[in-house]
């Protein structure tokens, strides 16, 4: 399991979405040993990538955000981009995205439909770190030699730096992050792989 969050620093700092361009694609793959789609993302019998109500009492599920760090939260709260071809789908294995009117291959995305609630700000939490994604990979009958790959490709649209609601600067920042781990057998039938992934913002 890779929970995926933005890290900020003020508390009114903020995120609205994550999508990808002609210039810089979105890309959420997983991969097996350096084979692409090696693995396939885990969802709950009925769900799809946005999240819901339905799924809420998954903790496994994956499902894409922007804030919220439960589906249960995020149900009314998330969209996805018209190039997010199977963010309804149910059961999806992988994200699949799509290509713009010129027929450049752009990638999913999404968005908060509540830009001004607090899910969107970085004071919100504790951590200051704004949530995009929980992926769950199921890795039952892998090897101790086997390693999973997950990358996250995109862009952030942010305000930054702001000293209230709604203030500071407006941010597109471009992430590619890969995450590895070894699977480690262990006597379950499934085995989930815990950990939380973080993108640091470059500004370009």
């Amino acid at each position: 399991m890779l929970d995926v969050y933005a890290d900020f620093n003020g508390a009114f700092d903020k995120l609205v979405n994550y999508y990808g361009n002609a210039g810089s694609t979105s890309v959420v793959r997983a991969a097996l040993n350096g084979l692409l789609d090696g693995v396939q993302f885990a969802q709950a019998a009925g769900s799809g990538w946005l999240p819901s109500n339905d799924s809420g009492g998954y903790a496994w599920d994956s499902f894409v955000t922007i804030g919220a760090r439960s589906q249960g939260d995020a149900a009314s709260l998330v969209s996805a981009d018209p190039y997010f071809l199977n963010a309804t789908a149910i059961g999806a294995s992988t994200i699949s995205g799509g290509s713009n009117t010129s027929g450049i291959y752009i990638g999913a995305g999404w968005f908060t439909g509540s830009p001004t609630a607090s899910h969107v700000y970085a004071g919100t939490y504790a951590d200051r770190r704004i949530m995009l994604g929980r992926f769950v990979i199921e890795t039952t009958g892998l090897g101790a030699a086997d390693v999973v790959t997950l990358r996250y490709k995109g862009n952030l649209s942010m305000r930054v730096g702001g000293s209230s609601t709604n203030t500071g600067s407006i941010r597109q920042s471009a992430v590619d992050q890969t995450f590895t781990y070894s699977a480690v057998p262990t006597p379950a039938a499934a085995m989930l792989l815990a950990a939380v992934g973080v993108l640091q913002r470059r500004r370009r």
